[in-house]
């Protein structure tokens, strides 16, 4: 046998052991079956799929919204460096209170925020590396958006587009459109927030009168369309995306068209057209707006809600709006209703924001403290609308100076301005022009000066008063002039009213030339004056609240006598006005009403839902 087939002792053992594990393998399965059997026995059940939570059936936001803040952070008035119920700081612990009371919150602001006091001025045009203290502030808040302003405009484009980047919420403008493809910011026209599952659209506007108040270069390669018909436009896309819409615009309330009311004869067109928005676009749910300078806690128009907040931060607006799922499973409104909540005494100013804004108060405080000229006794502003006095006269002299102008005109943008006896400091006489206007010298006839003042001599009511009427002093269009004289007849007619004009002591002609000295904010056709168009002979690149520093610094002096070239007759008229000039400065909001724009025909209004709503 051959050793291949010749079975070894070891290949035996080995079969041995084999034939052994096979006969145990019924018994081994056995055991395996019942182990698993057990091990079933005892597993935790397999993991169900959780069930989807419920959908919620009603929702609670609650807007809270801004506008026209100014540059307004401390509780202060910095002309006087007094204390006053306003500012960012105080209006922060409103809004910090409404957050712990309503976590489903938004906070709007609806424009004009970074300019208006001394702060934001030093932080646009002095130092201009540090962070915009506006932005710095908004951001430390958790804004969530903010509609452009027509005042965000006047330090120029750089400084807005800076204050544009360094913003950690969009700045919106749905009728910005940009002139050209590059070279210009772009401005969102909205955004849409989820809140607690609720689509909320915001969608912001400003007024489109920037051109007609702002010198080419502050917008130049931007295009501003009116609000309604960008609304037409904007507002059904948007409502496809959202179960809430909110817009927030820098623009009053204007005429209400429903009701065939005239535009106010100060406004430009389409400046003030919050009624008409809301009569005229479906699809909006509520408006946050500003631009006016006039509270408005609640108002009903067309079933839109509308609110507007105090200026200078003096309340904060709160919306409450209700949604419910339909039987669909979509959101709607099922109740809204806003308030305004005042920046009272009782209201603290918020610590958090007082600490981010010491270094910027800081150095703001210090640059308006310093001293520049003296006076030799005390003056007021508060009857300079009405009575030729030594501070417009100021004014006029400094922009004929540095102008090269035949004459000047010029208004008391703040009556509350006040010049001590003694040390006069920046913060004084920036008192005495609170807006960053620059210097334009035009070419004007005499029958062009003649009808600018007659223009001028509209902003007061004739004498004696109309059976009826209450007598109101004149607003910030109500200019005078120097360098030539003349008298304002309250019992003439209107156009008529302009008598005795001479111009370096001879009847002023109708085709002699002048050259005049006004503001670029009265070029473009601020107070309803017909100036643009005329021929430009000089236009300075400084602001004239420089310029005025600027004079008394280098002449050390204030002048304490007017020139006496102009009155208003007759006397009984003038005294009437003193006496409610004299009523109106022992109130503290006396000091707050001095707006650029156009003041509003409605003062602060509530008007229920049920009586409101059209």
């Amino acid at each position: 046998m051959s050793n291949f087939l010749r079975r070894s002792p070891r290949r035996a053992t080995a079969s041995a052991r084999l034939r052994r594990g096979l006969s145990l393998f019924p018994f081994l399965w056995v055991i395996c079956v019942a182990l698993a059997g057990s091990l079933a026995l005892t597993a935790p059940p397999a993991r169900v799929a959780p069930r989807a939570p419920t959908p919620v059936d009603s929702v609670h936001i609650t807007l809270l919204g801004t506008t026209d803040l100014h540059g307004h952070v401390e509780p202060l008035d910095y002309y006087t460096n007094t204390p006053a119920n306003l500012g960012l700081a105080k209006i922060a612990t409103l809004i910090r209170q409404a957050r712990a009371e309503q976590p489903n919150a938004l906070l709007l602001d609806s424009g004009d925020t970074i300019q208006g006091t001394p702060l934001a001025y030093y932080f646009a045009e002095k130092d201009t590396h540090a962070t915009n203290p506006m932005m710095l502030l908004m951001n430390s808040l958790g804004y969530d958006a903010m509609a452009v302003g027509n005042h965000e405009f006047n330090f120029g484009l750089d400084v807005l587009w800076k204050a544009k980047r360094e913003a950690q919420f969009p700045i919106l403008g749905a009728n910005i459109e940009q002139a050209y493809s590059g070279g210009v910011p772009y401005f969102k026209p909205y955004i849409i927030k989820q809140v607690d599952g609720v689509r909320v659209a915001i969608v912001g506007f400003v007024t489109p009168g920037i051109p007609r108040w702002e010198i080419p270069e502050h917008y130049r390669g931007y295009i501003f369309e009116p609000i309604v018909e960008a609304a037409k436009r904007v507002i059904p896309e948007v409502r496809k995306q959202a179960d809430l819409v909110v817009v927030i615009a820098h623009s009053g309330l204007g005429p209400d068209p429903a009701a065939n009311q005239a535009a106010n004869s100060d406004e430009i067109a389409g400046e003030n057209v919050m009624y008409a928005l809301a009569e005229q676009v479906p699809g909006i749910d509520v408006i946050l707006f500003g631009h006016t300078h006039h509270e408005v806690q609640e108002l009903f128009v067309n079933g839109v809600l509308l609110v507007q907040a105090k200026n200078w931060g003096g309340s904060l607006a709160r919306v409450d709006v209700n949604m419910k799922r339909d039987a669909a499973g979509h959101w709607e409104v099922q109740s809204k209703h806003s308030t305004t909540i005042p920046a009272t005494d009782s209201v603290a100013a918020d610590p958090e924001i007082l600490k981010l804004a010491a270094p910027y108060e800081a150095a703001t405080q210090k640059y308006l403290d310093t001293p520049v000229a003296t006076s030799p006794r005390e003056l007021s502003g508060a009857t300079e609308r009405f009575v030729d006095g030594p501070l417009v006269t100021l004014i006029n002299r400094v922009q004929m100076e540095y102008g090269q102008a035949d004459v000047s005109m010029a208004t008391m943008f703040y009556p509350g301005a006040r010049i001590p006896a003694g040390n006069v400091t920046i913060r004084q006489l920036a008192a005495l022009y609170v807006y960053e206007n620059t210097l334009y010298t035009v070419e004007m006839t005499g029958a062009q000066l003649r009808q600018a003042l007659e223009h001028a001599a509209t902003f007061f009511q004739p004498w004696p008063l109309p059976a009826g009427a209450t007598l109101k002093l004149p607003d910030y269009g109500a200019d005078s002039a120097l360098g030539v004289s003349y008298k304002i007849d309250l019992t003439k007619p209107a156009s008529q009213r302009i008598t005795n004009l001479t111009f370096k002591g001879h009847p002023l002609g109708d085709t002699e030339k002048l050259r005049v000295a006004i503001n670029n904010y009265r070029y473009t056709g601020g107070g309803q004056y017909s100036y643009k168009g005329l021929p430009i002979l000089y236009r300075s690149p400084q602001e004239i609240r420089d310029l005025i520093i600027e004079y008394v610094t280098r002449t050390g002096t204030i002048p304490a006598e007017p020139d006496h070239n102009w009155e208003i007759v007759p006397r009984e008229a003038v005294d009437a006005l003193r006496t409610l000039s004299e009523s109106d400065s022992r109130h503290p909001t006396t000091r707050l009403a001095f707006p650029r724009v156009a003041p509003a025909v409605f003062a602060a209004q509530r008007v229920s839902a049920a009586a409101g709503a059209r």
